[in-house]
């Protein structure tokens, strides 16, 4: 195996010259016999037999292909629906779960202060209290999801 320098193991290979990242590549097409055929026809042209035959096969071909597209519009319609609803819902979850985390953060952190303050003032207990029912808030609002 050769070595490289510590210096270029991190270095991303070029890109071969003939390609750039940038250019979109084209696919290709079905037909790749008419590819380089003038797409213009003059009247002479659409007189011949055998370009209507075959104009009249490429819009068979596109109406089947229509038709067989048209049954996903409804498919589509529908999980788009279904989409939304779920998304609603989602939303319904997150605010009940920063409700419920607001809650206990806030609970508890106003039962760690509650000890700190003097014992004899009333407004310990206040704040305990305070504390405690943000603390069972919190743990409704989990119990109790939507």
């Amino acid at each position: 195996m050769a070595e490289t320098p510590i210096d270029q193991m991190d270095v991303e290979p070029e890109e071969p010259s003939g390609v750039k990242p940038s250019e979109s590549v084209k696919p290709k097409s079905g037909r790749r016999s008419f590819s380089k055929l003038p797409r213009e026809l003059s009247e002479k042209e659409l007189a011949s037999p055998a370009v209507q035959k075959m104009l009249v096969d490429e819009i068979e071909r596109l109406e089947a292909e229509c038709d067989d597209f048209s049954s996903y519009r409804p498919k589509f319609h529908e999980a788009d629906k279904r989409a939304a609803v779920l998304e609603e819902k989602f939303k319904g979850k997150i605010s009940a779960d920063i409700l419920q985390t607001g809650c206990l953060t806030v609970g508890a952190a106003a039962l760690g202060y509650a000890p700190s303050i003097t014992t004899g003032q009333p407004s310990a207990w206040m704040v305990a209290t305070f504390g405690v029912v943000l603390v069972i808030a919190g743990l409704a609002a989990k119990a109790v999801k939507p």
